[in-house]
C-alpha cells in the first residue's frame, strides 16, 4: 500500500461496518476496544494473516508494545517476512500513520489486505489449467507439428526402414530387376537411385523449416488469450467479492430489522383478555 494514496479520505458507514463484521469473524488475542490502537502494534494485524495462512506468519516475531519505536519494527518485519510473499506491502509514512494512531488509515490498510487476501484464497481455489503450468518446453514438444516431423512413420523414416543397416540386399534386389530388364547397363543405372532417395529427403527440408514460423505465431496468439483471461478472472473476482459484500450487509439489516422488530413487540401493551397463541405473524388479525 503505497504512501501517496489519501489515507485520511472518509470511508463509507456500509463499507466501515462491513470491514468491522469482518473482522470481528477472526479470532483475536485482544478484547475490541478501539481498532486504531488495538492494531498499532501490528500484532492483531499478523494474527488475521496467520488465521488465513498459518504457516505464514510467527507471531512470537512481533511482541505487543506501547512503544513507537517497536510498532515501526513490527510493521517493517511485517513488511519483509510475510506481507512480501503475498505481494502486498505497506509504506514507511502509512506505517508511521498507524503507529502514531491516526483515523482511518488502518482501516484503508485493513481494506487493501483484506482484497488481497480474498483474491489469493480465490486463486488457491481455482487453479489454471494444468497444460498452462507446464514450460513452453513442455508444450513444444506435445505439438502435433513436431510430432509429425519427428514419427518414425514419416516418409524420411520410411526411407530409413527401407535402406536400414542392410543396404545391401535392397540393392541386390534392384540390381536383379535392372538386369532382367536392361542387361549390361544396369551398373550404371544404379547410381541415380541413390540420387533420388536423398531428393525424397531434401524435399522435407523446406517442409521442416516452415514449422517453427507457424509455433511461433500459436506462441504469441496464446500468450494473448492467456492475459484476456488473467484479466476477465481478475474482473470475476473483484464482482464476486462485491456480490459477498451486498450479501453481507443484506444479512446485516436483516438482523437490524429483526432487532427493531423485537424492541417493538416489547412496547406493545400486553392484552391479557386477548386471544392467546396467536403470536404476532403475518396471519395475525
Amino acid at each position: 500500500m503505497k504512501g501517496n494514496e489519501d489515507l485520511s479520505a472518509e470511508i463509507d458507514d456500509e463499507v466501515l461496518q462491513e470491514l468491522y463484521s469482518w473482522i470481528d469473524g477472526i479470532p483475536l488475542s485482544r478484547p475490541k476496544r478501539n481498532i486504531t490502537r488495538d492494531f498499532s502494534d501490528g500484532v492483531l494485524a499478523a494474527e488475521v494473516v496467520k488465521h488465513f495462512f498459518p504457516k505464514l506468519v510467527d507471531l512470537h516475531n512481533y511482541p505487543a508494545s506501547n512503544a513507537t519505536d517497536q510498532k515501526e519494527t513490527n510493521w517493517r518485519l511485517m513488511n519483509r517476512k510475510v506481507f512480501k510473499k503475498l505481494n502486498f506491502e505497506v509504506a514507511d509514512d502509512v506505517i508511521r500513520a498507524i503507529c502514531t494512531c491516526k483515523p482511518v488509515v488502518i482501516e484503508h490498510v485493513l481494506m487493501a489486505l483484506r482484497t488481497k487476501i480474498d483474491r489469493i484464497l480465490w486463486e488457491r481455489d481455482h487453479p489454471p489449467p494444468k497444460q498452462d503450468e507446464k514450460p513452453e518446453v513442455d508444450q513444444e514438444q506435445k505439438s502435433p507439428y513436431v510430432a509429425s516431423f519427428a514419427s518414425p512413420a514419416s516418409p524420411r523414416g520410411r526411407n530409413k526402414g527401407k535402406t536400414g543397416l542392410k543396404g545391401a540386399p535392397v540393392k541386390g534386389a534392384t540390381g536383379a530387376a535392372g538386369a532382367a530388364k536392361k542387361g549390361p547397363n544396369t551398373s550404371k543405372q544404379e547410381s541415380p537411385t541413390v540420387p533420388q532417395h536423398h531428393g525424397s529427403q531434401s524435399k522435407l527440408q523446406p517442409t521442416a523449416q516452415v514449422y517453427p514460423a507457424t509455433d511461433t505465431v500459436s506462441k504469441v496468439q496464446f500468450e494473448e488469450k492467456q492475459q484476456e483471461c488473467l484479466a476477465k478472472d481478475e474482473t470475476i473476482q473483484i464482482l464476486n467479492a462485491k456480490v459477498r459484500r451486498l450479501e453481507h450487509l443484506l444479512h446485516l439489516k436483516d438482523i437490524r430489522i429483526e432487532d427493531l422488530q423485537q424492541r417493538l413487540d416489547q412496547l406493545r401493551p400486553s392484552n391479557p383478555s386477548g386471544p392467546v397463541g396467536t403470536g404476532y405473524g403475518p396471519t395475525r388479525r
